[in-house]
């Protein structure tokens, strides 16, 4: 059973919200200065908990607060492993190099694709699975900081030294 659904962001926030059949079918809320979230599905609230600076992992906990789940990330790679307290593995990985393509699998029956333009997307699913639909959103939003951290650092030096 395929799924389509459709998602869209502000444009200065990081505030997620995922339509399908026209329906709002969840939202992924971001802190603004951490990688954090909290993610709300039809029957799944989840949170994401980002932990270390050089080496980060993300928990990600259920309404107990109990970790179901840790994101592990290959920074250079821009991949990243999800393993579930369920004994599920998931690869998260960009499918192009505009990075506006990306996806997550088990590698066997589960996948969803993702694709973005200007704030706005559209994410096919071959299972309904609430959590690894919003943990696919999730990394992509902390690639997208984490470059332009890098950005903002290359900027910085270039624009004072034309202004020194």
């Amino acid at each position: 059973m395929r799924v389509f659904s459709t998602w869209n962001k502000g444009l200065f926030d990081s505030n997620y919200q995922i339509f399908t059949e026209g329906k709002i079918s969840g939202s992924l809320l971001f802190d603004n200065w951490k990688n954090e979230a909290k993610g709300m599905g039809l029957t799944t609230n989840i949170s994401f908990k980002t932990e270390g600076f050089l080496t980060p992992k993300t928990n990600i906990l259920n309404d107990k607060n109990e970790i179901i789940g840790v994101i592990t990330y290959e920074s250079w790679q821009t991949k990243a492993t999800i393993n579930m307290a369920s004994g599920e593995i998931f690869g998260w990985s960009f499918s192009n190099s505009w990075l506006s393509n990306w996806s997550i699998t088990d590698f066997k029956e589960k996948s969803i694709s993702y694709q973005s333009k200007s704030g706005t997307g559209t994410i096919e699913s071959t299972a309904s699975d609430e959590i690894m639909l919003l943990t696919g959103i999730f990394i992509r939003e902390c690639y997208a900081r984490i470059l332009v951290v890098i950005l903002f650092l290359l900027i910085i030096p270039a624009f004072s030294r034309s202004i020194f």
